[in-house]
């Protein structure tokens, strides 16, 4: 039975990249959709999760990073992460409390030329004392006019319910669109992938996340068995070789706790197969970035 509905609307997650988007985006869906790493620029398409209470559905974007692009994969994670202030009802900006003592100019330029309504998430204010946090929610909210500032701790999970209320209050009255089990409308196949991406980032160093993509090239289920066959692509022999690891042993490590957290995601066992692939230049290849679907 269909529960009724009373406030329906898109709220978008924005801010700068590793500010904690998508730690917080997973807390307010209630189980991982997007991938989280400490590394910059996770984040290279929208992840949408759907939550559905008897006072509403929202359906959240988790979104990549503002910041100043270079190279065509970049513009385009950019072109993404602008996109979301399109046909928003709401926008949360996250900004870290460790490192906006001061206003992000680079970010506000973008907001202010939209004009969305906005929720000001200051993150992480566990790491920071009380003195330091009250001066920061004085400054900005002299720059602009949010609905509300609320200090968090995506990891630590404080406050998490607060915001939660706060943005059903915020969003407009509706029916919902989806299903009320529904949780997300990204395929199957997609979820996947970034799982899979994920362990990349967890596992290598340096400039192997950032040359690696992931594309899944089967995804079949039959007899409650999951069969996906993944590509990673690298740019270079050198990194195919490292991904590869001695003997296999990094390859089959990203394969076997990637094929962990999907069969979690999916609720059926999975049979994962990774093959690495060198795919030179492709992150300045738009007929590449199609293919893996980052596009604006």
């Amino acid at each position: 039975m269909q529960k009724k509905s009373c406030k329906f609307g898109y709220v978008s997650l924005l801010g700068r990249p590793n500010v904690g988007k998508s730690t917080l985006f997973n807390r307010l869906v209630g189980t991982k959709l997007a991938i989280v790493s400490p590394k910059p620029q996770t984040t290279r398409n929208r992840i949408t999760g759907i939550v559905t209470t008897e006072e509403g559905q929202v359906v959240f974007l988790d979104l990549p990073g503002i910041h100043k692009a270079f190279g065509e994969m970049n513009k385009r994670m950019v072109g993404i992460a602008l996109s979301g202030l399109d046909a928003l009802d709401l926008g949360l900006w996250l900004i870290d409390a460790k490192r906006h003592a001061q206003i992000d100019e680079f970010v506000m330029g973008h907001l202010k030329a939209k004009q969305p309504p906005l929720i000001l998430i200051i993150n992480e204010i566990d790491l920071v004392r009380k003195d330091d946090l009250l001066p920061m929610i004085d400054l900005y909210r002299k720059v602009y006019d949010f609905k509300e500032i609320i200090p968090v701790s995506a990891w630590k999970e404080k406050n998490i319910d607060t915001l939660s209320k706060a943005i059903l209050q915020h969003l407009p009255a509706g029916e919902p669109m989806f299903p009320e089990d529904s949780l997300t409308d990204v395929p199957e196949r997609i979820l996947a992938a970034e799982m899979i991406r994920e362990k990349v980032f967890q596992f290598t160093k340096e400039e192997i996340p950032y040359s690696t993509a992931v594309l899944v090239e089967s995804f079949e289920e039959k007899n409650n068995l999951i069969s996906v066959r993944a590509d990673i692509w690298v740019e270079k022999d050198s990194q195919k070789g490292i991904l590869i690891g001695k003997g296999g042993e990094m390859i089959k490590k990203i394969g076997t706790l990637a094929r962990i957290d999907i069969e979690q995601l999916l609720g059926n066992k999975l049979f994962l197969d990774l093959n690495v692939k060198v795919k030179d230049k492709w992150r300045e290849k738009p007929s590449a970035l199609d293919e893996l679907g980052i596009r604006v």
